[in-house]
């Protein structure tokens, strides 16, 4: 959504910027969500460079089935914002 708004974050901290974006271009009952999926984002950082196994397979599905839900909340709202970019 931050891109179909029109905006780039910077190349430094992009997730991070990217994520603390949600309750502008979603709105602000994702404020929280974000905050979610920067932890989510944080702690995949530090499994993928510090340990392994830092994060269990139930942490793991209940990412998939939250984002799930997030991408059929932003597929809903394209096609109200930004028609040009909502596909058929």
């Amino acid at each position: 959504m931050l891109y179909a708004a029109g905006y780039r974050p910077e190349t430094t901290l992009a997730h991070y910027r990217t994520l603390m974006a949600i309750e502008f271009t979603i709105g602000v009952h994702r404020q929280d969500d974000a905050i979610y999926l920067d932890a989510c984002r944080a702690k995949r950082n530090a499994v993928e460079y510090d340990h392994i196994g830092g994060a269990s397979r139930s942490e793991a599905e209940e990412l998939l089935a939250f984002v799930q839900g997030l991408r059929n909340e932003v597929l809903s709202i394209l096609p109200e914002k930004y028609p040009d970019l909502a596909t058929p």
